[in-house]
């Protein structure tokens, strides 16, 4: 039986926001004077919590701010860094092959509706997939999690050996497999740094990863 259904995650793998992400919080931290290390942001990757960043500053500064001022502005700043982006290379063919063949296509991610539509019409996608799949902030159903696939999958009534998921961070890459779906890791710039390898196959971009070969090496791995 052919592959059914394609899930998408979101930030990173849609659109690089993780990068203008990273980009807003360096640029808070040179601020104060201060450096962020990769190695803090990255525990905020694909799933609920991670390390408190605001706090972090304060201990390097040693003194309290305003934390709500502090995160305004750097909200503030993301946005007018991701109001730039479009979908990364490979993301739209992927969505036009996979609709030309007759698969479902949804966006599985621990973020939550508001800020997943907002993405998707920035990018002009809010009418490209068939379903949202999202933690609204439920600890107990963000990545590493495979709850949030498990429920995607129940949605269509499918089988995890009937569909595939993109992923770009290990959260995201460990729920996947989790769920028993084959995984596409999707690096990029923030998350090549990082051990993607439970993924089944790994890549910078999808364009140099036809859907055709991923739904092919996904019926063999079966």
């Amino acid at each position: 039986m052919p592959i059914k259904a394609v899930f998408f995650d979101y930030d990173g793998v849609l659109w690089d926001s993780e990068v203008a992400a990273l980009r807003s919080w360096q640029e808070i931290y040179a601020e104060y004077g201060q450096s962020l290390p990769l190695d803090y942001f990255v525990t905020r990757l694909g799933t609920v919590g991670g390390m408190d960043l605001v706090a972090e500053l304060e201990r390097l500064v040693r003194t309290s701010l305003d934390r709500e001022a502090v995160e305004r502005g750097r909200c503030q700043r993301k946005m007018e860094l991701v109001r730039e982006l479009k979908p990364r290379p490979g993301i739209l063919d992927y969505i036009v092959e996979a609709r030309r063949r007759g698969l479902a296509v949804a966006v599985v991610s621990t973020d939550d509706t508001e800020w997943i539509m907002t993405g998707l019409t920035i990018l002009g996608l809010s009418d490209a997939f068939d379903f949202i799949e999202c933690a609204e902030g439920d600890k107990s159903r963000a990545k590493p999690s495979p709850a949030l696939y498990l429920s995607a999958l129940d949605r269509l009534a499918l089988s995890a050996e009937d569909a595939i998921a993109i992923e770009d961070s290990p959260n995201g890459i460990h729920a996947a497999k989790a769920a028993g779906l084959f995984c596409v890791g999707n690096a990029n710039a923030v998350t090549r740094l990082l051990d993607l390898s439970e993924a089944d196959v790994v890549v910078d971009s999808l364009d140099d990863l036809p859907l055709s070969d991923v739904l092919q090496a996904a019926t063999a791995a079966r």
